[in-house]
């Protein structure tokens, strides 16, 4: 492996930042805001992980890398070894950046409004845009959304960069965030920009569209699971080939699909692309997804983090 962790913070109770640099101290490859990087590693009992992580900070030359991950007690175990084993000196491979979640600068004048909201971890990719948008003196408002105050990661970066631009909701102390006064009324040329649960993000879809915002002016990448306590076990039965295979919940069908060796298109696995929407010729999809149009989700599905109310689905594979 060619990199290695040289730092860790500790942000909250839930999140811990780590430092990456290449073992021989190159300068890292240049990166946008809002860019991510692919991060593998490998337990001490041998179990390999992999996730995709955004880069925090200024996105700048530099010869490391700053990741914020939370620590995820009903995951697979990739965020508890992180924050309970791995420590400076550690080693990690690292591929990327990848750009799937770029920050469109105002080139007008005066310019129109940007409006930046997270929810919990959904912040990280938000924090490189906050100093993009401070650099280039673009003005920008920071919607940051969480349960309790102790999981407002990065807080003090945050109030450093974005200032009296920087709005904290904390739902145990006011309550529910109406996201209708969140974003406004839409004005041409505004845009926003949202990272966060994918409950969080659909009603902020829902929101804009009851205010007028165009679908191009919103901008939405969503962490976290979307497992729901009442899913039940699936059979998945690929129509083309005769394949059955049986989906646990906590699995995605798309995983389940590319361990059976399928033919399946996907690229960001959190149901913001599209790439893997998968034809349904029987069952009932559960959606969501926050890309697909109703009409889509009349003859289909995204397998990445959809899920199915029938117990049974046939796709067209």
């Amino acid at each position: 492996m060619d990199y290695v962790v040289t730092g860790v913070v500790q942000h909250g109770t839930r999140v811990k930042e780590f430092q990456i640099r290449h073992k021989d101290g190159r300068l890292l490859p240049a990166w946008t805001p809002g860019s991510h990087i692919l991060v593998r590693f490998v337990t001490d009992d041998g179990r390999a992980f992999e996730n995709h992580y955004s880069l925090v900070g200024v996105p700048e030359p530099s010869d490391s890398w700053r990741i914020a991950v939370q620590l995820d007690a009903a995951g697979q175990g990739g965020s508890r070894y992180l924050h309970e084993a791995m420590g400076p000196g550690s080693a990690v491979d690292v591929s990327g950046p990848f750009d799937s979640f770029p920050l469109t600068m105002p080139d007008s004048h005066p310019s129109p409004r940007v409006v930046l909201v997270a929810g919990g971890i959904g912040v990280t990719p938000l924090v490189s845009m906050a100093h993009a948008l401070a650099d280039r003196e673009t003005p920008f408002v920071f919607h940051y959304l969480a349960h309790t105050a102790d999981r407002l990661a990065l807080l003090d970066e945050l109030q450093s960069v974005a200032g009296d631009s920087l709005v904290t909701h904390v739902s145990t102390v006011t309550g529910r965030t109406r996201l209708e006064e969140v974003l406004g009324h839409y004005s041409e040329g505004d845009q926003v920009y949202a990272c966060g649960p994918s409950g969080l993000l659909q009603a902020l879809v829902m929101a804009g569209e009851s205010l007028g915002w165009p679908k191009d002016a919103v901008h939405v990448e969503s962490f976290g699971r979307r497992v729901q306590p009442t899913d039940a076990p699936l059979t998945v039965e690929l129509a083309l080939s005769g394949t059955t295979i049986e989906v646990a919940p906590g699995t995605s069908i798309l995983d389940a699909l590319i361990a059976a060796d399928a033919f399946v298109s996907y690229e960001c696995k959190r149901g913001e692309c599209g790439n893997c929407y998968t034809p349904v010729l029987e069952g009932e999809p559960l959606h969501r997804d926050v890309c697909l149009t109703p009409e889509l989700r009349t003859a289909g599905m995204c397998t990445c983090v959809s899920w199915a109310s029938s117990g049974r689905l046939v796709l067209e594979l």
